[in-house]
């Protein structure tokens, strides 16, 4: 009966008795619904912790922020398609300033008149309100018609494979959210005295829809109600499906676009992004494939901007549209790979959640999860899927990985900023350096550009070919180190590229810019057979340790042609795009700084400037069509130069459909020129069709890459033309340029070479001395550091050895009385009567001190008079010769006070063994007593230690000698061509002490030794490294031969083919005992 009132309504005709209890239903029906709602929020946001730590995403925040508002208020991402961007702008806005008008309707379910206090009266409001409404409705019917219109069902069609039910639903309230705007504004202006019925500055169509509403405070309410509700069924709905990325993304995408790659607000696009673990960048020096991610080949190994990427994506399929893989029928389509990404990782969360997977201080955010859905802790032992393999048990297949072709147009596309190709890449680099499985061409390019340096594998000698041809055609080449030896008197470095030299097609290309550089008068140079491929196919590929190989060597040269050259006149001029995008914006991360500009962009410069001048010819008014190369235009916005420079030519330039920035790709990026394209049809045929629809006479393109590509597409379609000069030519711009400049089918005279720009040289690179002069001063300090250490020790070794003597000593003079009663010592095996007796050698000086410095394989001290000692035998166990058993050490005689100690022996050469820690030295043979008063007998001479099998043994091992720090082993080939990423294998510590080698058999008996006289103390050597060494006499054992040391290995890397692997740490072999030394042979 309350729609039914007539007249004017005031506050006093407002039925409270039912607004209000309208209201209480409103505000406790929002308590479940915000309850889920922000459960789900705290999903997200504990979701994207669980993700590594990214590099340099908050950088300079207040450009961030100008390019967030920028592309938010200027919708500068959605302006390609204009219609879309106006709706969806209104849409927008209306969920950003129309919450406002939303939380209102919690008062209007009470108050029906009521609204918010002081600005619900301001007429300024009215107006927003106003345009809320129409704009929020208007604009989200036309996108409902629009995706009506596109569809869902058909391939090409970019919502293919979006959550259809997701987008319906959020279209249907926000509609609801539209018009509850509208309608309650209309119904007070209809119901209430105090609006007046409107104003037409302010509520231009409200005004009118009140003409057609009853006067009704309950009406109003009804409405006020109805906008509460569908937003809260928004809410309840929403935070129970946190994989709706079409209802997420009005939050998300806002901090994805302020925590964007670029602080400039640049897309994710020209370098690829570094390969990154635990937040720092990865090299081969200081990869560890323990604590390191190598690339991402699980779900936690992407960055927590990785994560936001995936929980951003609104499911509009802009870049499926314009994927050049999707629109050959690959199976690649950069939105479902996102959203599989995204539920997978939705998925796994509660999982990672509760193994407190969370790095501690790492990604985003700090601190471990607390809350753990019961469902996933009854399961969170179970493993997950892998990222990339085949069928039910991998989220990514391996032809969508491959099939991408890096040409950058849907991180172009994306109005959310989702960074698509870094994510591929990093999945490749783990496929490729820590699983070697990658399509087999690869194998051979890795290899190619490891062994020889270019993609081609063909010999570096090859790369002065085209040069002493143009020399020899009268054009001057200068090449660095051979004509020119510094840039003294040269401007412009011509990096030739691998393609430019090995390629026919590209060579042309080459010889046609050197030839007008040198008409233009350019001071210009060239590396020649210094030149190396600067490692774009590699990176591209997933082989990032090979790229920084490359780069490593590339810069190296560049900065020692370059010296005393300011960085910002390091000018290099390239003519393929990839080289182009490599060094000017992957090499600057290693330390290689310089002005790089494409040839197209040089030319265009020398054609202003008036150093070349085109001369019109009837030919030159052809039609020509012109293919954006995607690393020269999309990743680098390299667009009007090749333009400009084809309308200098006197050519008439006919644009293919996609263009510029939505150039379609020719197929060759992404390390896709080495791999063949099995699946669907080809995309440079794809590219070829629509340039031949224009019907262009030729095809202007400014890389070899592309250029191939077209060319056998042209060849490929005109393959019925049997006279090749009839189809369609395809040139490079340079080439094209130099035919409208020829006089009479010759170049015209050179000018006078002459810069471009005044030259800065004799510049000197302070950062480089200052970084030079630290490590010089960090070296002196260290070796000042050691040299004292090595003082101390030896001062400390020196006063324990004057203890030790002083204790020797008072130890002989007090057993020489004793030494009559000693008994005579066994001779020498074989029962030869003893020789006569000489006196005793004095006592035996301490041995050294525990704590004296060790060297590695000392040599043995000479032997006391009588017999040469056996060293101490160092080495892992020898393999006797004949494959014999070791002999076990020769049995020691009777201690005799006093007697020398025996030096050690060394070891016999042995068999190839595992290097093991180090182990206490063999026990010492000792030697008989001599008798009193005569001469002690020689010992018998000992055999020559049986050669063992040839290998080296590990580093010998005496006493207390510290063992040497092992070295990294060295990179091993595996014969897949791949740099497999396993475990590295440091280097054992040293063996213990190999038994010596058996003695020889005995050629007669030696004689024993005679009955011991009165003992005097003869000198003996002092004992071999030894921390603590007893007194024994001096009988002689047989000497044995020392093993030969291991040589220390290379690297921590193992290489197979051209992919760089590293291995699982192993700790060495436990240490072997010390081998006793062999018998005694007699004489």
């Amino acid at each position: 009966m309350y729609l039914l009132a007539a007249g004017q309504a005031t506050s006093t005709d407002i039925p409270w008795n039912v607004t209000v209890p309208l209201g209480i239903i409103g505000a406790l029906l929002s308590i479940p619904a915000w309850i889920f709602f922000i459960r789900g929020a705290l999903q997200i946001f504990k979701t994207i912790r669980l993700g590594q730590p990214a590099l340099k995403r908050t950088d300079n925040p207040g450009a961030r922020l100008g390019n967030l508002i920028k592309e938010i208020l200027g919708h500068t991402k959605m302006a390609k398609k204009p219609g879309v961007a106006i709706a969806h702008w209104f849409v927008m806005v209306g969920f950003l300033l129309g919450s406002l008008v939303w939380f209102e309707a919690y008062i209007q379910t009470f108050n029906p008149e009521g609204g918010w206090p002081i600005i619900g009266d301001w007429a300024v409001y009215h107006l927003v309100d106003e345009i809320l409404g129409i704009g929020t409705t208007l604009g989200i019917i036309a996108l409902i018609i629009i995706r009506q219109n596109i569809g869902d069902k058909e391939r090409k069609a970019r919502f293919y494979g979006s959550n259809a039910k997701a987008a319906y639903f959020v279209e249907i309230v926000v509609l609801l959210e539209g018009l509850g705007m509208m309608f309650v504004k209309a119904g007070k202006i209809a119901t209430f005295a105090s609006y007046e019925g409107g104003h037409a500055a302010t509520d231009f169509l409200t005004m009118q829809i009140a003409k057609i509403l009853p006067e009704s405070p309950l009406m109003v309410s009804v409405f006020a109600l109805v906008k509460l509700l569908s937003g809260m069924v928004w809410l309840f709905i929403v935070g129970q499906n946190i994989t709706w990325g079409v209802a997420w993304h009005r939050f998300m995408a806002f901090f994805n676009i302020f925590l964007k790659r670029n602080s400039d607000g640049r897309n994710a696009l020209g370098a690829a992004k570094p390969m990154t673990s635990q937040g720092r960048i990865l090299t081969m020096e200081n990869a560890d494939p323990d604590t390191d991610n190598i690339g991402a080949g699980s779900i936690e190994d992407f960055t927590w901007k990785g994560w936001m990427d995936f929980t951003s994506c609104t499911e509009c399929g802009r870049c499926q549209e314009q994927c050049p893989a999707w629109n050959t029928e690959k199976p690649l389509s950069p939105k479902k790979l996102i959203m599989d990404l995204r539920d997978h990782a939705v998925a796994s969360a509660p999982y990672l959640l509760e193994k407190a997977s969370a790095p501690a201080g790492g990604g985003l955010f700090t601190g471990d999860a607390t809350e753990v859905d019961p469902a996933a802790e009854a399961h969170s032992d179970m493993p997950l899927l892998q990222l990339v393999a085949e069928g039910e048990m991998g989220v990514i297949d391996p032809d969508v990985l491959w099939s991408c072709t890096n040409c950058g147009a849907c991180v172009e596309q994306c109005p959310v900023d989702i960074e698509h190709i870094d994510h591929i890449v990093d999945m490749r680099r783990y496929k490729v350096l820590a699983e070697s499985e990658f399509p087999t061409e690869l194998g051979g390019l890795f290899k190619n550009m490891e062994t020889k340096g270019n993609p081609w594998g063909q010999n570096n000698s090859q790369r002065s070919d085209w040069i002493q041809k143009a020399k020899a055609d009268g054009i001057e080449v200068p090449v660095f180190g051979e004509d020119i030896e510094n840039f003294d008197d040269t401007e412009y470095l011509f990096w030739v590229g691998c393609a430019g030299v090995y390629d026919d097609n590209a060579t042309k290309t080459t010889r046609a810019v050197a030839e007008l550089l040198y008409t233009a008068g350019v001071k210009f140079a060239v590396l020649g057979e210094n030149e190396g491929c600067t490692g774009d196919s590699a990176r591209r590929a997933g082989n990032e340790f090979l790229f920084q190989m490359l780069a490593e060597q590339n810069i190296e040269t560049l900065d020692n042609a370059f010296e005393g050259v300011p960085p910002k006149q390091r000018k290099i001029v390239v003519t393929c795009a990839h080289c182009f995008n490599s060094l000017r914006n992957e090499y600057p991360e290693m330390g290689g700084n310089y002005e790089v500009i494409h040839h197209t962009q040089l030319l265009n410069k020398l054609v202003q400037k008036g150093y070349l001048e085109p001369v019109n010819t009837p030919n030159s008014s052809r039609t020509v069509t012109y293919h954006d190369p995607c690393f020269l235009g999309r990743h680098n916005k390299v667009f009007d130069a090749p333009r400009e420079l084809i309308g200098a030519s006197g050519a008439e330039l006919t644009e293919m459909p996609r263009n510029r920035n939505t150039g379609f790709c020719c197929g060759a990026g992404g390390a896709r020129m080495w791999m063949e394209e099995d699946l669907g049809s080809r995309i440079n045929l794809n590219r070829t069709d629509e340039a031949l629809a224009t019907g262009a006479d030729a095809i202007a393109i400014g890389c070899p890459f592309c250029k191939t590509m077209i060319n056998d597409g042209v060849n490929n379609r005109q393959a019925d033309i049997e006279d090749k000069s009839e189809r369609t030519q395809v040139l490079d711009i340079a080439q094209m340029f130099r035919e409208s400049i020829l006089v009479d089918g010759e170049l015209p005279a050179p000018r006078s070479p002459e810069f471009l720009a005044a030259p800065e040289r004799g510049w000197v690179d302070e950062e480089k001395l200052a970084r030079e002069e630290a490590e010089r001063k960090a070296a002196e300090e260290e070796k000042r550091r050691a040299e004292e250490e090595k003082k101390r020790k030896a001062e400390a070794k020196a006063a324990e050895d004057k203890k030790k003597q002083a204790a020797a000593a008072a130890g002989g003079a007090a057993a020489a009385g004793a030494a009559g009663a000693a008994a005579a010592a066994p001779g020498a095996p074989g029962g030869a009567p003893a020789a006569p007796s000489a006196p005793a050698a004095p006592g035996a000086p301490a041995a050294p001190a525990a704590g004296a410095p060790a060297a590695p394989a000392a040599p043995s001290a000479p032997a006391a008079p009588g017999a040469p000692a056996a060293p101490s035998a160092p080495g892992a166990p020898a393999a006797p010769s004949a494959g014999a058993p070791a002999a076990p050490g020769a049995p020691a005689a009777p201690k005799a006070p006093g007697a020398p100690a025996a030096p050690g022996a060394p070891a016999a050469p042995g068999a190839s063994t595992p290097a093991a820690p180090k182990a206490p030295a063999a026990p010492k043979a000792p030697a008989a007593p001599g008798a009193p008063g005569a001469p002690a007998a020689p010992g018998a001479p000992g055999a020559p230690a049986a050669p063992g099998a040839s290998a080296p043994a590990a580093p010998a091992t005496e006493g207390d000698a510290a063992a040497e720090k092992p070295a990294a082993p060295a990179a091993e080939k595996t014969e897949s061509g791949a740099i497999k990423l396993g475990s590295t294998t440091p280097g054992a510590p040293g063996a213990p002490g190999a038994p010596a080698a058996p003695a020889a058999a005995p050629a007669a008996t030696a004689p024993a030794a005679a009955p011991a006289a009165e003992p005097a103390e003869a000198p003996a050597a002092p004992a071999a490294e030894q921390s603590e060494q007893a007194e024994a006499p001096a009988e002689p054992a047989a000497p044995a031969a020392e093993a030969p040391q291991a040589a220390a290995p290379a690297s921590g890397a193992t290489e197979e083919g051209g992919v760089i692997k590293l291995a699982a740490s192993t700790p060495g072999a436990p240490g072997a005992p010390g081998a006793p030394a062999a018998p005694a042979a007699p004489a």
